[in-house]
C-alpha cells in the first residue's frame, strides 16, 4: 500500500511542475513560425512572405526562423488605425 505522506507528495510535485509549465508558457520570449503566426492570426505562409518582404523581425537559429514576442507586440501596436487613434473610418 502507498502511504498517504507519498501520495501528498507526488501530488504536490505534478501540480508545481504544472504551475511551472504554465508560467513558462506565460512568460515564453521566443516563438517558432507556427506561434508567430498564430499569435499574429496569419498563415505560415502569409509570415513568411511578411519576413521575407522585411515586414517582420525576425532571428534565424540553425535553419529555424525564431522571433521575438515583445517584438511582434510592438509591430501590432505600431500602427494604430480606426477613428480612435485620428483616422477617419
Amino acid at each position: 500500500m502507498v502511504d498517504l505522506a507519498s501520495q501528498t507528495c507526488a501530488v504536490t510535485q505534478h501540480v508545481t511542475e504544472e504551475s511551472h509549465n504554465q508560467s513558462s508558457l506565460k512568460t515564453k520570449e521566443w516563438l517558432n513560425s507556427k506561434e508567430a503566426a498564430q499569435f499574429l492570426g496569419l498563415s505560415e505562409r502569409s509570415l513568411f512572405n511578411l519576413t521575407s518582404n522585411g515586414k517582420v523581425p525576425y532571428y534565424k537559429f540553425g535553419r529555424r526562423n525564431r522571433y521575438r514576442l515583445n517584438e511582434l507586440r510592438e509591430l501590432l501596436l505600431a500602427q494604430p488605425r480606426g477613428a480612435i487613434y485620428g483616422h477617419k473610418t
